[in-house]
């Protein structure tokens, strides 16, 4: 049955509201009940950056840590043996693993066949792929797919050949992603300007964005670009679904880093997203659980939820 976008985002809003996890109510002269109770600030983190991409007993890991959710990756192991989140009883499994320990799968990475990723304007496979992860995300408990369009998926802007190809793929995609309320988020390298363009042609509430900023300005460094990383939240507004928050190699405190989290923080926080905030960070003292609660304390202080909306 097809929502609304207004709709979806407050079913969301409502189930976040579940997590334990703990925010600050703001100070404002009157008080109403929606300030005191803004919507909880969760915090997951990458399976690749706990140690493993698609291990089970990194949900153990998380827990332990402190965290509030997992991102898990779909591997497509060609060994015949490993075990991969296309089996159903491995997704049970993992399933089962997060009710254990408290932990969210927050959202699927859908991974590389291969050593390169599929591109989906030259490589029809990616699409089929795509449709299958949107069944194990469903089966995982998690609306949301992180669709990496890097690399060597990367989509040329200036070919209008490889845009109509994507558009037309992620059209067919997006009706499967609504059977399933299943959000495909993009993590790409492309302008605000250059998503709106490809998610108003595409024209689904259920092909989003996977913000990523500390890509974004590693791109524009790598092509002399320049222009302010700091609107594009704005400009994107409701299309953001998650959030990817890293440093390089440093933790999320040290300064010198690519990002001004704080200001970007506040730039998320007007647009009123009350989604994930998923470290992707490593481990520069090689310590992974002191400095990963490092990185959750930095994000705890320094993001802040809207609240929640009244009902």
């Amino acid at each position: 049955m097809s929502i609304s976008r207004r709709a979806f985002v407050k079913q969301a809003a409502i189930a976040s509201a579940a997590w334990p996890a703990a925010a600050a109510a703001q100070s404002t002269p009157v008080q109403t009940n929606a300030a005191r109770n803004p919507v909880p600030l969760r915090v997951g983190m990458t399976d690749w950056n706990l140690g493993q991409r698609g291990d089970i007993t990194k949900i153990a890991l998380a827990r332990e840590i402190g965290l509030d959710g997992i991102q898990v990756s779909l591997q497509f192991p060609t060994d015949g043996k490993s075990p991969t989140l296309r089996d159903p009883a491995t997704q049970a499994a993992f399933k089962r693993a997060a009710l254990d320990n408290g932990i969210q799968i927050c959202s699927l990475a859908i991974g590389s066949p291969g050593k390169a990723r599929l591109p989906f304007h030259s490589n029809p496979a990616s699409a089929i792929l795509l449709a299958e992860a949107v069944e194990v995300a469903r089966n995982l408990g998690t609306n949301n797919i992180l669709l990496p369009i890097l690399g060597d998926s990367h989509l040329d802007m200036t070919n209008q050949a490889q845009v109509d190809t994507f558009i037309g793929m992620m059209k067919e995609l997006a009706r499967y992603a609504e059977k399933y309320e299943v959000v495909i988020g993009l993590e790409d390298w492309l302008s605000a300007e250059d998503n709106l363009r490809l998610l108003d042609a595409i024209g689904s509430d259920y092909v989003g964005i996977y913000y990523d900023a500390h890509n974004i300005v590693a791109r524009n460094a790598r092509n002399g670009r320049t222009g302010d990383i700091y609107v594009e939240p704005k400009l994107l507004g409701a299309h953001i679904h998650q959030v990817h928050v890293k440093n390089a190699d440093k933790l999320l405190e040290t300064p010198g880093g690519r990002i001004e989290w704080p200001r970007m923080a506040q730039e998320f926080y007007d647009i009123g997203y009350r989604g994930w905030y998923v470290l992707e960070t490593g481990s520069p003292t090689k310590d992974l659980i002191a400095d990963t609660r490092a990185n959750i304390e930095y994000v705890k202080k320094t993001f802040r939820m809207p609240p929640a909306p009244a009902v």
